[in-house]
């Protein structure tokens, strides 16, 4: 079995559950019920190879996070799972390649049940000091956009392809019934510079009727800016401001993402091992 980021066991994931029960970020009956689920599947079909959603997305799996990034991302989601009330499911899918099951499973950075109505938050973070001592031309206020809408595509795929996962989990009779699901994706842009901060505002100020034209293509809507905010992380202030908007569930998305899974399964070759 190959081992590396996003690729592993039904074995793993199972062990990585029971690991994660009694963390009060996820729900404990959630994860019991899940777990037995899983101990099934694995009588029925073996140690499958277990893939994670956000493997399918290649443009996610490029991204590179330093240690200070991931904290501060971090510490946005869990802010916003404390704001929403929110917790973190695994969601699942088993899908079948020439026969064979594959497990997909995707970890969205919120998830909240209200009756039978689920919400689905993906939280994104972004470094303005960072981009813009990068960028010296004139052209880094445009190219400043185009990140914005690249992180809300990104924010929109993966809830797009959680709703797919929540439904398939849903199938699986892990969770109740659903009369409605409701997508939101929270855009944070941050820096430890405030002027970095303040003219990146400006910048999307000025510009969110294109952002919001654009971002419609990406199935983002209802884009919003919120007022700046401070988090102190290593003893530095770290300044920031949000961009909230609402996502709409497009199965053409879901498709894509399934081609890159027969796609992934062909290069690494994972049903090669039928002991698995």
């Amino acid at each position: 079995m190959y081992n590396y980021y996003g690729v592993s066991t039904l074995d793993k994931l199972i062990e990585n559950i029971y690991m994660k029960i009694d963390d009060f970020h996820y729900d404990n009956l959630y994860l019991k019920k899940l777990a037995g689920y899983l101990e099934y599947i694995k009588k029925l079909y073996g140690n499958i190879p277990t893939v994670a959603a956000t493997i399918l997305m290649k443009e996610f799996n490029k991204k590179e996070v330093d240690e200070v990034s991931d904290k501060i991302a971090r510490n946005f989601e869990r802010t916003e799972r404390s704001r929403t009330k929110s917790k973190i499911y695994y969601l699942i899918s088993i899908e079948y390649y020439n026969g064979y099951p594959i497990l997909i499973v995707g970890e969205p950075d919120g998830l909240s049940f209200e009756d039978m109505k689920v919400k689905l938050y993906e939280i994104k973070t972004f470094n303005v000091a960072k981009f813009y001592k990068k960028f010296v031309s004139n052209v880094k206020d445009y190219i400043l956009i185009i990140k914005v809408l690249e992180m809300i595509k990104m924010a929109s795929d993966q809830l797009i392809l959680y709703q797919y996962l929540l439904e398939k989990t849903k199938n699986s009779h892990i969770i109740g019934e659903i009369n409605k699901t409701n997508l939101y994706g929270v855009f944070h842009l941050y820096s430890d510079s405030i002027e970095y901060l303040w003219r990146a505002r400006k910048i999307i100020e000025q510009n969110l009727n294109i952002i919001t034209k654009y971002a419609r293509k990406y199935n983002a809507y209802n884009l919003s800016l919120k007022d700046e905010g401070t988090i102190n992380i290593n003893n530095e202030n770290i300044y920031y401001f949000k961009i909230d908007f609402r996502v709409n569930y497009n199965q053409k998305i879901v498709e894509t993402y399934l081609k890159n899974l027969n796609e992934l399964i062909k290069s690494l070759k994972l049903l090669d091992n039928r002991s698995l």
